[in-house]
């Protein structure tokens, strides 16, 4: 009887992540070229999927198992839906996105997104967190190519040309354009973007005191006035490199540009 329901369950299982999968799959290219026929399809597909979750759920906590398969079923949806709105925001901008919108795309319900974000702003929010790499405790902001030991212009390159390829690239101008248009209610993303500019300011820091001790000089500590001046005129460089590449190109903007001037900035 154990291995019968071990077998449903894992059963349950591989049939709600298929249905998932179509939904996201099947669902929208339907919707391309037959709109409502698509939109039902989506529809069903995943009201089965979450049926199916159901049914493995409940399973699990008949078998003392439910807690932790509850755990990792709603770090999966957080972690699909976050997904999913990177892409939509990038796409369609704050304004111009729905709650509709994202949980189409990560192929849940729009119940979903409220039991785990809340809003639509709180879901936006969140994706800033996760762009900006500032949600998890302990984590830094570091250059590509850029090391105590000093800077490889040709990786910076490569990386800064990769960013111009992004098609999330978008969504960085949006998340400024997030907080000039909603000053009064931007205060976390203004907290975010402070973090991760102290994080990269302790990354040029620890490149200059390297640099001063290869050369012999006295080793100035911590994060200096010089580092945060020096970090903002990184940051400028990264903001605009990825886009200059689009609009002009070489020789007046572009990755290999972007990475020349990062490299006068680091090395003094």
């Amino acid at each position: 009887m154990a291995d019968d329901r071990d077998t449903l369950k894992a059963a349950s299982r591989a049939l709600a992540d298929a249905a998932a999968q179509l939904t996201r799959a099947l669902g929208t290219q339907a919707r391309q070229h037959l709109p409502e026929v698509g939109e039902v399809i989506a529809q069903g597909l995943r009201e089965a999927a979450l049926e199916l979750a159901d049914v493995s759920e409940s399973m699990d906590k008949k078998s003392g198992k439910g807690e932790a398969r509850r755990r990792s079923k709603v770090d999966r949806t957080r972690a699909d839906l976050l997904d999913a709105a990177a892409r939509v925001f990038s796409a369609k901008g704050f304004e111009g996105a729905s709650v509709d919108d994202v949980a189409t795309e990560a192929g849940y319900t729009k119940g979903a997104v409220y039991a785990h974000f809340g809003s639509k702003r709180d879901l936006f929010l969140a994706v800033a967190r996760s762009v900006l790499d500032a949600e998890g405790a302990g984590r830094d902001h570091r250059l590509p190519g850029v090391t105590t030991d000093g800077v490889d212009v040709a990786a910076l390159e490569v990386a800064l040309a990769a960013s111009a390829q992004d098609p999330r690239l978008l969504l960085s101008i949006e998340l400024l354009a997030y907080a000039l248009r909603h000053p009064g209610t931007s205060d976390e993303l203004e907290v975010v973007y402070a973090r991760a500019f102290d994080a990269l300011a302790s990354h040029v820091a620890d490149v200059r005191r390297a640099r001063e001790a290869r050369a012999g000089h006295d080793v100035v500590p911590g994060v200096t006035e010089h580092d945060r001046d020096t970090t903002l005129g990184v940051v400028a460089v990264l903001n605009v490199a990825p886009f200059g590449v689009r609009l002009l190109g070489e020789p007046y903007a572009g990755p290999a540009a972007g990475a020349r001037v990062i490299a006068r900035l680091l090395e003094g």
